[in-house]
């Protein structure tokens, strides 16, 4: 096997000392730019790969923030995935997904072991952590963000939307629109935000003081996340109007709905929640809820660049406001 070429090999065929090679490595401005042009192309030259265990060590920082999610396939964590590395790039920061070992939307202990095993400076997840979980971030002092979901109420940083202004905003867009028997497809009832988004939805028709139940509630469970029976279901219950938890379901939705021989919005409209068409272009013109997902990208780093400077810091809690965005679903 070819030797490792180390900053002293690259110092020595440089005549410079490895200070300045280290240096001009780093682009550091005390370095002129034609001697870091120089020492650059000579590492690469030489085949130099800089060794980040190392430099972590010496440093106590990695410069890498873990981010965990539970479905690598939902078009939401990659494109808020995809925010978060442009924001952190701006600080030098790389980062590492990973996915949750478990299947009910947890961060477990086992996935929190596999993450600080890795030397992360700090983790911004879309789940929320267990107690034990909770019990580790503190004992270890490691910087923690929730993404998407409440957290004070473990003591744990966290940014997301209003889920209860969301539900009511689609609430009154449907009642508008001349619907009196809405169905709700939430995700399992352990996911808060799903029970929120539907609290909005209720407590809106509840106003406007509907006689009948003002909505059939259907939740999926953990380990069976298909909509197949749930639309089934919904049509027996002659629905007008469906609400979806995220815009992931809404678009099966359609589909099941088209293969049924129902028209979306003509038989039965549809509204979802994300506005994943913000930045994937689909021809479905799904009506949503909007959240601001490059303002929660700013917010969610913040707050963890604020926990890793200093861990003693007061708990954070931001709440992102919700915008009904319309279009032909619904």
């Amino acid at each position: 096997m070819k030797k490792r070429v180390l900053l002293k090999d690259i110092a020595e065929a440089s005549n410079l000392t490895i200070n300045t090679v280290s240096r001009a490595l780093k682009n550091k401005d005390d370095i002129s730019i034609a001697t870091r042009e120089y020492v650059q192309k000579l590492a690469l030259d030489m085949g130099y790969i800089p060794d980040v265990v190392a430099s972590s060590l010496r440093s106590g920082y990695t410069k890498t923030i873990g981010i965990m999610f539970d479905n690598i396939a939902n078009p939401y964590y990659m494109i808020m995935t995809n925010l978060i590395h442009q924001e952190l790039k701006k600080d030098g920061y790389e980062m590492m997904i990973f996915t949750a070992s478990g299947d009910h939307a947890k961060f477990d202990i086992g996935s929190f072991h596999k993450i600080i095993s890795r030397r992360i400076d700090g983790i911004i997840s879309f789940l929320k952590p267990t107690i034990e979980v909770v019990k580790a971030i503190k004992d270890n002092k490691v910087p923690f963000v929730i993404l998407g979901r409440e957290g004070d109420d473990i003591g744990i940083d966290s940014i997301y939307t209003n889920d209860l202004l969301g539900g009511y905003q689609i609430g009154e867009y449907l009642f508008k629109k001349g619907h009196r028997n809405i169905g709700y497809i939430g995700a399992p009832t352990d996911i808060l935000c799903s029970i929120k988004r539907l609290e909005g939805l209720r407590k809106y028709l509840i106003e406007q003081k509907i006689e009948s139940k003002p909505t059939v509630d259907k939740f999926l469970i953990h380990g069976d996340l298909s909509l197949e029976q749930v639309i089934d279901d919904l049509l027996n219950e002659k629905v007008s109007a469906i609400f979806c938890f995220n815009d992931t379901m809404a678009y099966e939705a359609i589909t099941l709905l088209n293969q049924r021989g129902k028209k979306v919005p003509e038989d039965i409209a549809v509204a979802g929640y994300d506005n994943l068409e913000e930045y994937i272009h689909l021809p479905v013109y799904l009506t949503t809820i909007d959240s601001n997902k490059q303002e929660l990208t700013q917010k969610v780093i913040q707050t963890l660049k604020m926990r890793m400077l200093s861990f003693e810091q007061p708990l954070v809690k931001l709440v992102n406001s919700a915008k009904l965005v319309s279009r032909k679903s619904a």
